[in-house]
């Protein structure tokens, strides 16, 4: 592992997540924290923000945000500059989902995982690296998925969604380089609370939980410290890597 005081001194790292109240979002901070950074955490349930900063320990930011508004994005994003002092890395794990038949894909729905997942990364980002840029360079990792080159019945909003990030970051790799470099993880199936609530509402959950890891290759589910640990490689040490699209999903990708 590189030396992260080689590339930026002594100082810790002023990292912002986004979505930081669950899952990979939930996970992402804490392994940041544990490596030293200083960390903001954005997200809409100021409660649940409030629980992830008190089990991180001290020093931890939170501000409330909605990525999906433009201009909550915006001030969030600024919040957490004055709070850390500064910004040099920003993470986007912000998402939504639902199944949607496209009989029941109305536009409300369609908005409402578009705005979070796509253009939620997109305020981010923006604001976010624009600040790094003029400040002398950082990193963004977004968060897409696999289904953002695998298509899926009942999930046609979030497909789409998912592959206008991995074609955002591209865009934005070339246009901050070369002082930010932007990549995205695509995980497959991971073990979070979201998906276990929908397993959930199946007839026969355990069968469903079965089904699910039956389509992964390697036979399981990831856990969120695993695309933590990948988000942390694109943040930190992998420092010849922009625009670059990691699968990360247990071969659900590979055929």
């Amino acid at each position: 592992m590189t030396d992260r005081s080689e590339q930026l001194g002594t100082e810790p790292l002023r990292v912002l997540i986004a979505g930081a109240t669950s899952g990979v979002g939930e996970a992402t901070p804490k392994l940041f924290a544990q490596r030293g950074a200083r960390v903001a955490l954005l997200g809409r349930r100021s409660g649940e923000l409030q629980r992830v900063a008190q089990e991180i320990g001290g020093g931890v930011h939170t501000v409330a945000t909605d990525v999906a508004n433009a201009e909550s994005a915006r001030n969030g994003v600024r919040g957490a500059i004055h709070s850390l002092g500064g910004l040099d890395v920003a993470i986007n794990a912000a998402g939504v989902a639902g199944y949607a038949p496209l009989e029941d894909l109305d536009e409300h729905r369609w908005h409402e995982v578009l705005e979070t997942n796509l253009s939620g990364t997109f305020y981010v980002s923006r604001e976010a690296g624009l600040h790094m840029r003029g400040a002398g360079g950082g990193a963004i990792v977004n968060v897409a998925s696999d289904l953002a080159v695998m298509g899926v019945p009942g999930l046609a909003h979030y497909c789409a969604a998912k592959a206008g990030v991995v074609g955002l970051t591209k865009a934005l790799a070339l246009e901050l380089a070369p002082d930010v470099r932007v990549n995205v993880v695509c995980p497959g199936p991971i073990d979070t609370a979201m998906l276990r609530a929908g397993l959930e509402s199946e007839p026969d959950p355990v069968l469903a939980l079965q089904q699910k890891k039956s389509t992964v290759p390697l036979g399981r589910l990831a856990d969120p410290d695993e695309v933590a640990a990948a988000i942390y490689f694109l943040a930190v040490d992998g420092t010849f890597a922009t625009g670059t699209s990691m699968a990360f999903d247990g071969g659900t990708s590979a055929a």
